[in-house]
């Protein structure tokens, strides 16, 4: 028996190699995997005569090893076989080091990924299609709700369109006549007037082809009041025509990392879903839906509600109301995929799409995650435990300023964490650890100084940035010396000047 038969009861293809690269024993998974029959591998000598690939050098990997004695293992590479044409396989080589009484030879171990390559990029194609499938439901629904609602924009865009043309016909008419100059002030007005009407048009299309953008599931930092009026706003025509008030009961100011568009549209769904409600119901007056905004710190969670005083939903109805094609309206009047498609929007952001009871009426909520906490779960890096993926915590009450950041730190091996309440931020702290913080200084519920200290008093001893502008300048050097405080990044600022200031208190540099 061969001193490497142990090698004949392992699954993966093994060759023995000596010194010289000569091959001194193959296993039995050697013959099927290499498609040669025993008697044809006896007469190959080297490795390189029975294998090759374009992203390793095979002969060059084998002499490193040869040299070192080491345990080498390759990145996954593409192998062909030389003498069948058509056959690649995907593998793992790992070279062993062996000691035997006839001296120092290497185990080449071929690790066979083909299988588990070829299914992974089968589910990639699968997934990559589902997509693309989802995304035309996401349209189509889109346009059902737009030509739904068509008639109703019509009438907003008729409204302002013949109040324009009214006032141009007063301009004209006046500057026909004589004594112009004592008409400056009515010319000026009706001027406005025209301006004001063709602005709210644009607007109205604008929203139009907001709502319509079929955009990548891109996200970003949202202000939830601003996308709320925006989906009101949308939806208002429809609101009046059924005479049905529309209330909005905003306990906090709140920001989602979400997909402007898609989360936009639940919100309009349900709304316009309550509107179907009251209208069907006979209610002609007293018809009211309330959009609510509020936080939970126990759970973590921001809540949209959209609640109306209408008939509310029956018993049998509740049972299946987030499974595809079943609708609450009558038939011909609803695909049922509304609450579905929501449900699913909601979730791809870490959410959750419920119905509460209510005594009166329909009552949804939306549960999003805080941005802490989202920003820091969604991106994969933060989750692998490299010590490379540097987390920094940014906190600004600014979303535009926060999407900045985000946008700047994506080209380095960064884990950007937002925040735009030093609030949250403060109990983000107490459960994740953070790499740096980039705070704002001039903030509505606390400024930067106040945040630093509690920051400290809470354990925290990384770095800490001020984002300000020069009037500040002063506090910030107190605070370097009381707070110990890294750096400052001056407002207005640039992508340079705010990655190199990162960089630098990341590495512990006094030149910040």
């Amino acid at each position: 028996m061969s001193e490497f038969s142990s090698f004949d009861y392992i699954f993966d293809a093994v060759l023995v190699v000596n010194l010289k690269r000569e091959i001194v024993y193959f296993n039995h998974q050697a013959n099927i995997f290499f498609k040669l029959p025993p008697r044809l591998m006896k007469q190959k000598n080297f490795v390189t005569q029975i294998s090759d690939s374009n992203d390793l050098d095979i002969e060059e990997w084998l002499s490193k090893a040869l040299l070192s004695f080491d345990v080498l293992i390759s990145p996954e590479i593409k192998l062909s076989i030389p003498h069948e044409a058509d056959l690649d396989y995907h593998v793992v080589i790992k070279l062993i080091p062996l000691q035997t009484e006839k001296g120092a030879n290497f185990a080449v171990v071929f690790h066979d990924l083909t299988v588990e390559k070829t299914l992974h990029l089968k589910y990639r194609e699968q997934m990559e299609e589902l997509r693309k499938t989802h995304s035309q439901i996401l349209q189509a629904d889109k346009l059902t709700t737009l030509g739904e609602l068509t008639a109703n924009i019509s009438h907003e865009i008729n409204n302002p369109l013949t109040i324009a043309a009214g006032h141009s016909e007063i301009i004209k008419d006046m500057l026909s006549r004589p004594n112009l100059e004592a008409k400056v002030p009515r010319l000026q007005t009706a001027n406005n007037t025209v301006i004001e009407s063709i602005e709210r048009v644009n607007q109205i299309i604008k929203n139009m082809q907001d709502f319509l953008h079929q955009s990548e599931d891109q996200k970003e930092y949202c202000d939830l009041d601003t996308l709320v009026d925006s989906a009101i706003e949308w939806i208002q025509p429809a609101a009046k025509k059924a005479n049905v008030q529309i209330r909005k009961q905003i306990k906090i100011k709140s920001v989602a990392l979400a997909n402007r568009i898609k989360l936009e549209q639940v919100i309009i769904n349900l709304i316009k879903n309550s509107i179907d409600a009251l209208s069907d119901s006979g209610k002609t007056e007293g018809a009211q839906i309330l959009i609510g905004l509020s936080k939970s710190d126990a759970d973590h969670q921001t809540f949209i509600d959209v609640l109306d005083n209408g008939p509310g939903l029956l018993p049998e109805m509740k049972k299946n109301l987030f499974k595809p094609f079943q609708s609450t309206k009558d038939s011909g009047r609803g695909t049922g995929l509304g609450l579905s498609i929501c449900q699913k929007i909601i979730e791809s952001h870490r959410g959750r799409l419920v119905h509460l009871e209510s005594k009166i009426g329909c009552h949804f909520r939306i549960r999003l995650p805080l941005i802490e906490v989202y920003s820091y779960t969604r991106n994969d890096r933060s989750l692998s435990g490299s010590v490379s993926q540097k987390k920094i915590l940014v906190l600004d009450n600014e979303v535009q300023i926060l999407n900045v950041l985000n946008t700047f730190v994506q080209d380095d091996k960064l884990v950007f964490i937002g925040s735009s309440d030093p609030v949250d931020s403060l109990s983000f702290l107490e459960k994740a650890n953070v790499d740096l913080i980039l705070t704002d200084f001039s903030m509505p519920a606390m400024t930067g100084s106040e945040f630093a200290a509690k920051a400290r008093e809470k354990g925290y001893e990384g770095p800490i940035l001020y984002m300000t502008s020069t009037k500040n300048i002063e506090q910030f050097n107190k605070d370097k010396i009381t707070l110990n405080i890294a750096g400052l990044i001056v407002k207005p600022f640039n992508k340079d000047d705010v990655m190199k200031t990162i960089r630098l208190a990341l590495k512990g540099s006094s030149d910040v």
